[in-house]
């Protein structure tokens, strides 16, 4: 199981450095952008941003139409975040941006239907517990039809310690509730050591 303190403390320093973290390149990835601006573009609805550091894509969906709520557990991003929306003009409350941890229970207990749930790199780091939690929550809070975008590494390590995702994983966790449309591998854009792969899931 991941240490969360460590974890926890390795992201808060990160995020409280002068320079970003190596993870947060400051663009929206094009995998997001496909969603939006593609030859077949998801219609604007309700969005969910999991550990959305900075609000790169949370501002970027905002912008786009969307209704957004992004969340992280790590203040220090949040921060940066509002500043990076309030910076492109975008409405005080489009995105939200809440400190919430999505492998706990009780995440957004009452938070509406999402038309679409967006993880750029969270999950891969939860532990088992905590995976069964997301796993849930995204099952109650994705509308069917909607669709989940997740971006995780491979089998690794991080905070030494196992971490990483396999496609088999992936549909384990998820498939009693989304079926994969899509998964495409590859290797971390800053980390080319480290395999990777977005996966696409729509909700049955």
């Amino acid at each position: 199981m991941i240490d969360d303190a460590a974890r926890f403390d390795r992201f808060q320093s990160a995020y409280s450095s002068s320079e970003p973290p190596p993870w947060d390149s400051g663009v929206v990835p094009p995998e997001v952008r496909a969603l939006v601006e593609g030859s077949a573009p998801l219609p604007p609805s309700r969005a969910l941003d999991v550990g959305c550091g900075t609000g790169v894509s949370s501002a970027y969906l905002a912008a786009n139409g969307w209704q957004v709520t992004g969340v992280d557990w790590v203040e220090a991003a949040l921060e940066q975040a509002r500043a990076r929306a309030l910076a492109a003009g975008l409405p005080p409350d489009n995105p939200r941006f809440l400190r919430a941890d999505a492998g706990a229970p009780g995440f957004l207990a009452d938070h509406p239907p999402l038309a679409l749930w967006l993880d750029v790199g969270c999950l891969h780091g939860f532990g088992p517990a905590a995976r069964i939690h997301y796993a849930a929550h995204a099952a109650r809070l994705v509308a069917p039809g909607g669709t989940l975008l997740l971006y995780a590494f491979g089998p690794t390590e991080l905070d030494g310690q196992a971490a990483g995702l396999t496609q088999a994983d992936v549909e384990a966790l998820f498939g009693a509730a989304f079926a994969l449309a899509a998964a495409a591998h590859g290797r971390e854009a800053t980390d080319e050591t480290r395999p990777s792969a977005w996966y696409t899931l729509r909700r049955r």
